[in-house]
């Protein structure tokens, strides 16, 4: 909080040594606004002594309630809860910071604690960063290695989200892209309720690969284009059921810095959805997307200025979906974790991490189409 106002007192009426009568009403009256004052700064105090985000429970996924400065975001990659098959490697996948002031401070971030992944049992990887002003920010990752852990055998669900809307302010033109605030937040609490696991871009990479297991319920939610719908009603659900998930951010939009420093949340990852790469080309192919009219190092590039905006550089998704082998090496050349498509399809071992498919969520599916999305993908 701010510092207490001072008053000041210089100009209060001077005594002149008469008796002043103050009737009981309005003793009274003061009296009931005095408690009325307190009551409405210890609600103050209470908020603004709040942690990140809203609480359904005890947390199992999602980033931390960070500790230390209010001003600064700690957005952890990937579940809280990390869990790990004993004799596996455990894959550290870090940890994002971003202050109002600084803007992303991540190269701040000092990470202590160690894993024994072939040893079962709990440990702790903390994460700490520091802005320009001295103040830091902590937050800490909980690794489960487990000796017996059900793991995914059939595919990954990567769910691709678009616009959420509400109600009270719906567009003027409904599509199957938005979907209703209150059957994205059925869907979360599915989640949920049903102890799902969301890994980080990290431990998909090093899955595609086949030397990291996941647990069975495992998805990754992703919102495409960073819309104002999803920033507004979209991130506090997010927050509520403290599920971690990507917004893909169209950065040669004006109001794109403005949009991640805004909407920083301890939940939501800003990746790249390129920086001019979200434009028509000249030609017909794929959906004729101007990567098509573009060379590996103008690519490469492209997906580098949007780094530089976001501070990011996990994952990206290739608008429209849109993708050629100049692409697909400029992908490999960003140093991304994983580059998504429009594909519809599970990511599964021994797919392409430069061009994973994903599983559109529309807006008129019913939760048990949902539900079977995420657990059987196609």
């Amino acid at each position: 909080m701010g510092t207490r106002p001072q008053i000041d007192f210089t100009d209060r009426p001077k005594r002149t040594g008469q008796t002043l009568y103050i009737p009981n009403w309005m003793v009274a009256a003061a009296g009931i606004l005095l408690v009325a004052i307190i009551l409405v700064i210890v609600l103050i105090v209470k908020g603004c002594s709040g942690e990140q985000g809203a609480s359904t429970g005890e947390s199992d996924s999602g980033a931390a309630n960070a500790q230390g400065s209010k001003s600064i975001v700690m957005t952890l990659n990937g579940s809280q809860d990390t869990k790990v098959l004993a004799g596996e490697s455990y894959v550290e996948s870090g940890c994002h910071a971003f202050d109002p002031t600084d803007g992303d401070i991540t190269a701040s971030v000092q990470v202590e604690g160690s894993v024994d992944a072939d040893t079962p049992g709990d440990y702790e990887i903390t994460y700490t960063a520091a802005n320009s002003q001295g103040e830091t920010a902590q937050v800490t990752r909980r690794v489960h290695v487990l000796e017996d852990m059900e793991v995914d055998t059939d595919g990954i669900t990567v769910f691709m989200y678009h616009y959420v809307y509400t109600k009270n302010d719906a567009p003027e033109e409904l599509n199957t892209n938005y979907i209703l605030d209150t059957d994205l937040e059925a869907q979360l609490a599915w989640l949920k309720e049903n102890d799902y696991y969301f890994p980080s871009y990290q431990e998909l990479y090093y899955y595609v690969k086949g030397t990291h297991s996941l647990p069975a319920k495992s998805v990754i939610l992703t919102f495409d284009d960073a819309e104002e719908g999803f920033l507004t009603y979209g991130i506090p659900l997010l927050e509520k059921y403290q599920i971690p998930a990507t917004s893909f951010v169209i950065c040669d939009r004006e109001d794109a810095a403005q949009k991640v420093a805004t909407y920083a949340s301890p939940y939501v990852t800003f990746q790249s959805h390129g920086y001019a790469l979200h434009n028509a080309g000249t030609t017909d192919q794929g959906h004729g997307g101007v990567v098509y009219d573009m060379t590996q190092e103008e690519i490469l590039a492209d997906l580098q200025a949007a780094r530089a905006l976001l501070g990011t550089n996990d994952a990206f998704a290739y608008p429209y979906g849109d993708y050629n082998d100049a692409a697909l090496e400029a992908v490999a050349e960003a140093d991304l974790w994983a580059a998504f498509t429009t594909d519809y399809s599970q990511v599964r071992p021994g797919d392409d991490y430069r061009r994973l498919g994903r599983i559109r969520v529309f807006g008129d599916y019913s939760l048990d189409s949902f539900i079977y999305q995420a657990e059987h993908g196609e």
